[in-house]
């Protein structure tokens, strides 16, 4: 029964030490910065990331933070999408051949001019103001769409539809990040890092550049 109680002792501080390495302010921002990025894990496990762009000014993105492992953290904003993934839904017209109609929304407007591809065909069609576009082909496997610097491909489960209907995810399409799900971080050497290699790191508190 010791041995037990000491097991669960030695974990416990383990988790505390662990957590308390990876408490504080990344980023170190210059006093003549155009440019800025810090992100501030807190205790409490929630956290403030600070983008500042000189044209837009300062922005503060606050949600929670989880450690999944020993050398990774996982970031929720507390504002999430409401519609978080991108749905489709398809039928047969018999009256329609050698082409497909394709309708692209999200779950307000049409996406007017989004660029669609079809079979990753290399020549697409851009949907019009009712976010609509007719391409020729008899199957269907995969429709990719393009709008404003976002690109997503939809898998077509039968091949056979050729109207199809397409409600795209909330695109945050900010220059700062509105919402954050489930975004991976990893801490190695005193820095955390992004998935594109980008990196910030850690720095005195002292050096944060908000309130």
């Amino acid at each position: 029964m010791k041995y037990i109680k000491l097991i669960f002792i030695l974990l416990f501080f383990s988790s505390c030490s662990t957590n308390k390495s990876v408490i504080g302010l990344y980023g170190k921002c210059g006093n003549e910065y155009l440019d800025c990025t810090q992100i501030e894990l807190k205790s409490d496990k929630t956290f403030e990331y600070f983008i500042f762009m000189d044209v837009g000014g300062g922005t503060v993105v606050k949600g929670n933070w989880e450690q999944i492992s020993t050398d990774s953290i996982k970031l929720n904003t507390f504002e999430q999408p409401k519609n978080p993934s991108t749905t489709y839904s398809g039928k047969i017209n018999p009256d329609r051949i050698e082409n497909i109609k394709i309708t692209i929304r999200d779950l307000e407007l049409p996406l007017a001019a989004a660029f669609i591809v079809v079979n990753d065909q290399n020549a697409g069609k851009a949907a019009n103001v009712n976010g609509i576009a007719e391409l020729e082909t008899q199957k269907i496997k995969t429709i990719t769409y393009h709008y404003l610097g976002q690109k997503e491909t939809i898998e077509i489960d039968n091949p056979n539809y050729n109207e199809i209907e397409i409600i795209v995810r909330d695109l945050d399409l900010n220059a700062v990040p509105r919402f954050l799900t489930d975004k991976i971080m990893v801490l190695n050497n005193g820095k955390l890092f992004f998935n594109d290699g980008y990196s910030l790191k850690r720095t005195n508190l002292k050096n944060k550049q908000w309130k």
